[in-house]
């Protein structure tokens, strides 16, 4: 039996670097040979897309107190998830003690354009607040387009778990077979729910059509994997798979992380260099950007552009990286070459949107309508407008519900916002929040980041320093388009058979693996845990004992 430690390197502190040392970890601990895992992040904070930010909104006045600083924080990337679909999320924040911390949001929508004349309102969820009947989706065309929308979104769900499409059938095709042939798309459908729909209605299509264009193109243009070319090409299963599980769950359990969510990322780091946790060691080392050497043998790792380099050795590298900084690190040694062009067609078919990741104070990005603000607002694009780029606006003090919390519903305005724009000038610099420590005493990382560790921001060039202490950053993720849905198949054969070849023995074999957001449907945080987990368990077992 082999007693020498199997020494796993994971590059990359977010979500999915940190999951995968949580369940090598876990899963270690019950096989004979031990292993030993250190993780290096670039960053002094862990995160990933998950980035938590700390505003100073003014003065807080009370009677009879003395003033106080009023603050609030805002997560510019990653900001809730739904505990009815996120099992293997619950399951670890239970065991870390952070399930507590999450909170039940205010999950509703505006949708708007600036003219005013598109002005709704998805208020079914909205439990504590007013919602005015001109406005409400439920009472919009007679009641009519509401329960339409249930009967187009379960058909598409029902579509894409059928497994009876390709990635290469798309939003495009899914709508264009409704509005011509709603009979035939949306019957069954909606027999199984119990709506009864006019099939005969002459109106039909253009209700579908105006479901399409109002609803759920400008909706899935808001999500952070769409594609800026417009939503029209995008595979069906890439936001409907988002929508089974971010917002399915009968009912949905949609929560926000109460102090943003890196501290739930801290919080699982503490616990997995804990020395009193049971299993294999994890050491986590923050602020060392490595490149790595491969070979058959194993794997070199020296830090970059230092002085005096630090080296490190390993037995296996776990890339936690976005596909198109994994390679750039990489150095393949003899032998290698043929997988080194095998991983560059694979990775270079996955394509990165940017966006800037602003919180602010400029109502001007909200609806028109007062009145229409909500949690979520989503502004309609004109038909001629080819071009998509990611952006949602939210009302911050909607999605962490103040009217749920009194220190904060008592202390009235101000309201801040947190907006998603292709370009930083969109929001006026003197409406752009402060960045400020966090006020927390832990985690202490949080509070000791300096700006240009936020998020992707020490990628751009130096800015002036007035815009460099703003509360914004660079955010990125994968476009989930076809070619990313064929890399994600390709990538999980190229790790079965790595691992399979591993435990098989063989000892031409690239030590090397890959996890992350891109590897795994949408790159929600609870398909990151389900990737990792099945990683660890390929790694552990040489199988995967569940399925995948």
């Amino acid at each position: 039996m082999d007693t020498t430690p199997l020494r796993v390197a994971i590059i990359g502190g977010g979500v999915s670097g940190l999951s995968l040392a949580y369940y090598l970890q876990k899963l270690g601990s019950k096989e004979a040979q031990q292993i030993d895992v250190t993780l290096f992040e670039r960053k002094t904070t862990l995160g990933g897309n998950a980035e938590t930010v700390w505003v100073d909104l003014g003065n807080r006045k009370q009677p009879g107190k003395p003033d106080s600083p009023y603050q609030r924080w805002a997560d510019l990337g990653v900001n809730d998830v739904n505990l009815a679909t996120y099992h293997r999320l619950h399951a670890v924040l239970s065991e870390i003690g952070e399930l507590a911390r999450m909170k039940p949001l205010e999950n509703t929508e505006s949708y708007f354009n600036r003219d005013g004349t598109i002005a709704l309102t998805d208020d079914r969820d909205l439990a504590c607040g007013v919602s005015d009947p001109a406005h409400e989706l439920s009472k919009a065309e007679g009641g009519k387009l509401a329960p339409l929308i249930d009967v187009v979104h379960q058909s598409a769900i029902d579509l894409v778990e059928s497994g009876r499409i390709t990635p290469r059938y798309t939003v495009d095709d899914f709508f264009d077979s409704c509005v011509a042939k709603p009979r035939d798309m949306l019957a069954a459908t909606a027999d199984h729910l119990g709506i009864i729909i006019d099939w005969q209605d002459p109106a039909l299509s253009a209700r579908l059509e105006r479901i399409r264009r109002v609803i759920y193109y400008p909706r899935i243009s808001a999500m952070y994997f769409a594609d800026d070319r417009g939503p029209g090409g995008m595979p069906l299963q890439a936001p409907f798979e988002y929508y089974r599980i971010q917002e399915g769950g009968s009912p949905p359990d949609r929560r926000y992380f109460e102090h943003g969510s890196q501290h739930w990322l801290e919080a699982l780091a503490a616990h997995i260099t804990n020395p009193e946790t049971q299993g294999p060691s994890v050491k986590i080392l923050r602020g060392i950007d490595v490149e790595a050497s491969l070979s058959p043998q194993g794997v070199r790792l020296s830090e970059r552009a230092a002085s005096e380099a630090r080296h490190w050795e390993a037995d296996l590298l776990i890339m936690a990286t976005h596909a198109e900084d994994a390679l750039p690190m990489l150095t393949f040694g003899d032998g290698l070459s043929d997988t080194q062009r095998g991983l560059q067609h694979i990775l270079g078919k996955v394509r990165y949107t940017r966006s800037y990741s602003v919180c602010h104070t400029a109502a001007v990005h909200m609806p028109p309508n007062r009145n229409l603000w909500r949690t979520y607002n989503i502004e309609v694009r004109n038909p001629e407008d080819t071009f998509f780029p990611y952006r949602i606006d939210y009302v911050a003090n909607r999605h962490q519900n103040d009217a749920e919390n009194p220190a904060y519903n008592q202390a009235g305005l101000p309201q801040f916002f947190v907006s998603l724009v292709d370009d930083l000038n969109r929001i006026p610099r003197c409406e752009m929040l402060d960045r400020r420590p966090s006020p927390l005493n832990e985690p202490a990382a949080l509070a000791a980041a300096a700006p240009r560790e936020a998020g992707y921001r020490n990628r751009l060039p130096p800015l002036d320093s007035a815009l460099e202490t703003k509360a914004w950053t660079l955010f990125k993720h994968n476009v989930l388009d076809a070619n990313c849905l064929e890399a994600q198949t390709e990538i999980e054969r190229y790790n079965q058979t790595i691992a399979q070849r591993r435990c098989e023995g063989h000892l031409d074999v690239c030590p090397l693996l890959f996890v992350g957001g891109w590897t795994r449907g949408a790159g929600l945080q609870e398909q990151c845990l389900e990737q990792s987990e099945h990683l660890a368990t390929l790694l552990m077992k040489g199988t995967d004992d569940e399925g995948y």
